[in-house]
């Protein structure tokens, strides 16, 4: 039997809906231990949405630092419950690899910058555990964008000889991780995944629900009501940009979303969440179209794959070369292919073994992330 090398990946994805924490051992292959989530409560998340959708909200840099806490405590008791969950004795993991809450992203290849909260000193005090964060911060610092960092992952956990593969990860953006049988991996941000939906139906709901269980009102709505609007949001600058490239959630505001005068004067509320979702199905499948011309297998991961509605999209096309999967065929629950990169990558940094990354965020090869003792 080989010994044990446990990590735990913590994360809170761009949709800032909960903190998510898995434990897993990497001795032979990995192997998922337990897995713990926590919801972040809605007076925080609000606040979060705050500091990542306005720049002119007052003493921000007070909320900053105030938030950093408030999620690195949470951070710490989310991990704290997943080790109390599994009984083991925390002395046995070997790092946490926290990736925090992003706050601002921006890919400009002048000046990248990336800022995530989640005070990562607090959580190794509070868990006793070393904790492995600024994933982003060693990419930028290395020539790289900062943004994708799984695409490492995938390639080795979900490539495979002489098969072309895409994986596809839908969080409040959306991301993809190209595979090619030859070839460089690629991997850019495609665009909004469930951050335009999740903004839709918490205002709609009048903040009642948080995001459109599993897309039923998406299925009620007509987003043909919103045809000229998705077009032209389709057609905007983000689009026409050749990869690599990157964003953030605060590039999707709702508020800021130019509909069509006379298509805004028509739609439902379902119409509304419908054509959003339409636009997160199209983004998807223009990508995949453009860039996927050969046999291609595509694999779903992320809190999208819950989305039924939008799952059931790619389904229904009738695409020679392209056949749709969820991670979970290769072995990974769709759920936790993010919380165990940030595992991995931390196992990573503690071997001192570095991350290439070039052809995706073009930094070179570098120790990602800093270690706290």
């Amino acid at each position: 039997m080989p010994k044990p090398d446990i990590y735990i990946g913590v994360l809170s994805g761009t949709s800032a809906d909960s903190i998510d924490s898995l434990l897993v051992d990497f001795s032979s292959s990995r192997k998922v231990i337990d897995r713990f989530s926590q919801k972040i409560p809605k007076e925080i998340k609000d606040e979060i949405f705050e500091l990542v959708l306005n720049k002119k909200t007052s003493n921000y840099a007070k909320k900053q630092k105030e938030l950093d806490l408030i999620l690195g405590e949470l951070i710490a008791k989310c991990v704290n419950k997943l080790i109390k969950k599994t009984m083991i004795d925390n002395k046995i993991v070997k790092a946490i690899g926290s990736h925090g809450q992003t706050i601002k992203h921006s890919s400009s290849r002048k000046n990248p910058f990336s800022l995530q909260i989640g005070n990562a000193e607090l959580v190794r005090k509070l868990t006793g555990i070393k904790v492995v964060h600024g994933f982003r911060q060693s990419d930028i610092a290395n020539g790289g964008m900062g943004a994708p960092l799984t695409p490492a992952f995938h390639q080795e956990y979900m490539s495979k000889e002489k098969v072309n593969r895409a994986i596809i990860n839908i969080g409040g953006i959306t991301n993809v991780t190209l595979l090619p049988s030859k070839g460089k991996v690629l991997g850019w941000d495609i665009g909004p995944g469930n951050c335009y939906i999740d903004q839709a139906v918490k205002k709609i709901s009048n903040g009642k629900k948080q995001f459109d269980n599993k897309g039923a009102l998406a299925k009620k709505g007509n987003p043909q009501v919103l045809k000229t609007s998705i077009k032209k949001f389709l057609n905007s600058s983000y689009f026409k940009k050749s990869i690599p490239k990157s964003q953030s959630v605060e590039n999707y505001d709702l508020e800021k979303f130019r509909f069509d005068l006379l298509e805004k004067k028509k739609f439902k509320d379902v119409d509304l969440i419908s054509g959003l979702t339409e636009i997160t199905f199209q983004s998807i499948l223009r990508d995949l179209q453009k860039y996927c011309t050969q046999d291609y297998e595509i694999y779903f991961c992320g809190g999208g794959t819950k989305n039924d509605y939008l799952m059931d999209k790619f389904k229904k096309l009738n695409l020679a070369n392209l056949q749709f999967f969820k991670t979970s065929n290769l072995g990974i629950d769709p759920l936790d292919v993010e919380a165990m990169t940030f595992a991995w990558l931390a196992k990573k940094r503690l071997e001192k073994q570095k991350i290439k990354l070039t052809s995706v965020t073009g930094s070179k090869p570098c120790l990602m992330g800093e270690v706290i003792y």
